[in-house]
C-alpha cells in the first residue's frame, strides 16, 4: 500500500517537472548547490575537527606572535598579535627557556619546481630545520632537513608531499637524490612525507627557509624602513613546559620593538 502510493507520488512529481522545464532546471540547480555546499562543509569539518591534524600530540604546539603594548587592539590583531620576522624568531629562540624545540615557517607561498624540463607550481612551505621534528613526523623516504641545509648559500634541497610524489613523480622511490630546479635554481630532492600530510596549511612540498630568505641582521634592519610586526601566543599544552613551539613569521620587510607574551 505504502509503496504503491510512493510510486504514484513519484510519477506525478516527474510529470510536473517535465511539464514545467524552467522549474525543473531551477530545482535541479538548487539541489546541486545544496549537495555541493554540504559536501564542502563536511570536508572542512572532517579535516579540521573530526580527523584533526596529521601528526601526533597537536595539543603540545604553541604558536607565537608579537604584541606592541602601545598599539591599539586592531593593530595588534585583536590580541592575536602580528607575525614575527626572522630576526625576531632568532632572538626568541636564543632567549626562551619554555619550549624544548622551536621552529619557524613561512606558509601560504608558491614554489616553482621544474622536473625533467616540466615546470609546475605548488603550494609550498619555507621551514627551519626543526620543523618536522617538532610535530613528530619524518619522511617515509629519504631524510629530514638539517641545520646545514638551512644556512644561506647551502645547496638547495626539497622534501615532497606524498600526493605530488605519486602524481607528478610517478611514485618513484628513486626520486631521492634527483635534481630539480626550485624557483629557477638547482636543487636536490631529499625526502617524501607520509600520505595526507599537509602542514601548516595546504603545503605540497617544503624547502629550507634561510636558503631562500636569509635573515637580515639588526644592523641591516636599522638601514631600512620597516613595517611593524606583531606577536601572540595561542595554545599552550599545559602550565609547566611545552614540548615545542612553532613560529610563523613574515619575510624580512618590517621591524619594531615588541614585548612578548609569556609561554606556559
Amino acid at each position: 500500500m505504502f509503496l504503491d502510493s510512493f510510486r504514484q507520488d513519484v510519477r506525478v512529481g516527474l510529470r510536473l517537472l517535465l511539464k514545467e522545464k524552467s522549474f525543473c532546471f531551477l530545482a535541479v540547480l538548487v539541489l546541486g548547490l545544496g549537495i555541493g555546499g554540504a559536501t564542502t562543509q563536511f570536508t572542512v569539518v572532517n579535516a579540521v575537527v573530526l580527523r584533526g591534524f596529521s601528526f601526533p600530540h597537536p595539543e603540545q604546539l604553541v604558536t607565537v606572535g608579537l604584541i606592541d603594548p602601545k598599539a591599539s587592539d586592531q593593530n595588534n590583531n585583536f590580541g592575536n598579535g602580528l607575525i614575527p620576522t626572522a630576526q625576531d624568531y632568532e632572538d626568541l629562540k636564543a632567549a626562551q627557556n619554555s619550549c624544548s624545540l622551536m621552529a619557524g615557517y613561512l606558509s601560504g607561498s608558491t614554489i616553482n619546481v621544474t622536473y625533467k624540463n616540466k615546470p609546475q607550481r605548488y603550494n609550498g612551505g619555507y621551514v627551519t630545520e626543526d620543523f618536522f621534528k617538532i610535530i613528530g613526523v619524518s619522511p617515509i623516504i629519504g631524510r629530514d632537513f638539517t641545520a646545514a641545509d638551512n644556512k644561506p648559500g647551502a645547496e638547495r634541497v626539497i622534501i615532497l608531499g606524498h600526493e605530488i610524489w605519486k602524481r607528478d613523480f610517478n611514485g618513484d622511490p628513486k626520486v631521492i637524490g634527483q635534481n630539480v630546479r626550485v624557483n629557477g635554481k638547482p636543487a636536490t630532492i631529499i625526502g617524501v612525507m607520509p600520505p595526507n600530510f599537509k602542514f601548516p596549511g595546504f603545503e605540497e612540498l617544503w624547502t629550507p627557509l634561510y636558503n631562500q630568505f636569509p635573515p637580515i641582521l639588526l644592523a641591516s634592519w636599522r638601514e631600512k624602513i620597516q613595517r611593524p610586526t606583531k606577536i601572540s601566543h595561542r595554545r599552550p599544552c599545559n602550565r609547566s613546559r611545552s614540548r615545542s613551539s612553532a613560529f610563523n613569521f613574515s619575510r624580512p620587510s618590517g621591524r619594531c620593538w615588541l614585548r612578548l607574551f609569556s609561554f606556559y
